[in-house]
């Protein structure tokens, strides 16, 4: 609304929609006109109408002091007192006046005279003294009437200041009262010398008042992984990079659960591993054989010990060797070759042969609908007579060599997923496929199609490279092949595969 359009009416509305504060500040742009402003004050017939021109931020000096002769209202005064407008000797006026409230407000005035700070901040009212100690223009002769002020919630709010001179905090962080003493390590302005003194010190919550800075320096963090509390420990560690010693000092002298952290650390020294192998508690077992960078000599070892959490944290490790991989699945324990399941990588030899021989992997292996190269027909054949459908869709899916017959007979299987593994298989005939498009289960007749279309763009593929027929011409007679030179064998490279020694061991366990 442009400030022409304004009348005192418009004025009065809003403020009894909006109040007398949240109006002042609306108005501010375009500024209520002067005409305006004098209007609202000598209106007689509403007191929020002199609160308004009270509280405006851009009312004339001139019409302040007018109203703080003039005015009846005592709500007209605390708003008078807190006004950037008001003159100086009004709010010296103001801070000796007699209603508490009134000095409350002037106590928070930026431009309030330093002698008059002074007088508020050992104002017989404990609420003025809270409001001075809130006032950005306080200086050192004001903190140090405040710092030794009886009452905490004094303190507090000065500990609270954002530029409190340093000197003052350190009073303040050795103060008797712990919500002042954390509240002022936590968010004082503060130099390194004087956080390292606070890390150093043997005060829980001090030390953990200063872990909730934000960007505390690194000699500061690595000094508070050094507390004898493991709250502080857990607090500090959680914000930067930490050492081996660092490491060390929490394996030694850490609870389970920081030693169960420092086990799970990437790239974890071995002499730190060799300690945490011998752990007490299994959890921290546990989580040192689930890390990426374990030790091969420490997995030997948790495999010889043979418990049965630490093996399956071993089966899900990525990093260990197939030749582990053999020895935990020469454990025999189902719930390490239900692990061993859902491992990412296992070797295409050894798959088919815990197919074959254990449940447990058999089961949670077909669960996953993963694929499996089935090379032994009386295999191929056992799984795709399995009772749960996933096993004989897996069956029907891994053995290359089943002839048509046998797709029609699986793809007449009451459970879709088989019936999907029949049509998906690669020597479905055509006839089966669209047999398969009228299928009532979508996943199968979506199957169907997806085959039909991929047959038909790979025929068509073929048939638009299928060379011309040219004249044929007599045979060149060869020319004489060059004789060979003599040169060193070219080496391929060989991939690493589990030793076939090993392997074997494994089947005579299974077989057993």
């Amino acid at each position: 609304m442009s400030a022409e359009a304004l009348t005192s009416d418009l004025i009065l509305e809003r403020i009894r929609r909006d109040g007398v504060r949240r109006t002042a500040i609306a108005l501010r742009k375009p500024p209520v006109p002067s005409r305006l402003l004098q209007e609202l004050a000598d209106r007689a017939d509403t007191t929020t109408a002199q609160q308004f021109v009270a509280a405006y931020p851009l009312s004339p000096s001139h019409l302040l002091e007018t109203l703080a002769r003039t005015a009846q209202d005592p709500e007209v005064f605390p708003l008078l007192a807190t006004n950037p407008r008001t003159p100086p000797h009004l709010l010296s006026e103001f801070a000796a006046h007699e209603n508490p409230e009134v000095r409350m407000h002037v106590a928070t005035h930026p431009q309030l005279a330093a002698r008059e700070l002074l007088a508020l901040a050992q104002d017989t009212n404990v609420s003025v003294r809270r409001s001075v100690a809130t006032n950005p223009a306080l200086r050192l002769p004001h903190h140090a009437t405040l710092v030794t002020d009886a009452n905490p919630g004094v303190r507090l709010r000065l500990a609270a200041q954002p530029a409190l001179p340093a000197q003052v905090a350190l009073v303040l962080a050795a103060d008797a009262s712990t919500v002042v003493r954390t509240h002022t390590i936590a968010a004082a302005a503060a130099t390194d010398e004087m956080m390292l003194g606070w890390a150093a010190s043997d005060d829980e919550d001090a030390q953990l008042a200063l872990c909730a800075r934000k960007n505390l320096p690194d000699a500061v963090r690595r000094l508070l992984l050094l507390s004898p509390s493991a709250d502080v420990r857990r607090a500090a560690r959680a914000d930067g990079a930490i050492d081996s010693v660092e490491l060390l000092h929490l394996i030694t002298h850490g609870e389970p659960d920081e030693r169960s952290w420092c086990a799970a650390r990437d790239r974890l020294p071995s002499p730190l591993q060799r300690l945490l192998a011998q752990d007490e508690v299994p959890a921290v077992r546990l989580a040192l054989a689930a890390n990426p960078s374990l030790d091969p000599d420490i997995a030997d070892y948790f495999v010889a010990l043979a418990e049965e959490n630490v093996c399956v944290a071993l089966a899900t490790n990525p990093a260990v060797s197939s030749d582990l991989v053999q020895a935990l699945a020469a454990t025999r324990n189902p719930a390490v070759l239900t692990a061993l399941a859902y491992r990412d990588s296992l070797y295409d030899e050894l798959i088919p042969f815990l197919l074959e021989h254990s449940p447990d992997f058999l089961r949670h292996w077909a669960i996953q609908r993963r694929p499996a190269t089935i090379g032994d027909s009386a295999l191929a054949r056992r799984l795709s007579a399995d009772p749960l459908p996933s096993i004989r869709a897996l069956g029907v899916a891994g053995f290359a060599g089943w002839r048509r017959a046998d797709l029609y007979d699986f793809s007449r299987d009451p459970a879709p997923a088989v019936r999907v593994a029949a049509v998906r298989h690669p020597v479905a005939p055509d006839d089966l496929v669209a047999t398969a498009l009228a299928d009532s289960f979508p996943e199968v007749s979506a199957a169907a199609a997806e085959i039909q279309t991929a047959r038909e763009l790979a025929a068509r593929a073929a048939a638009a490279v299928k060379p011309s027929p040219t004249p044929t011409r007599p045979a060149a007679k060869p020319a004489p092949l060059p004789t060979p030179t003599p040169t060193a064998p070219r080496l391929r490279p060989v991939p690493a595969e589990p030793t076939q020694k090993l392997f074997n061991q494994l089947k005579r366990l299974f077989w057993q």
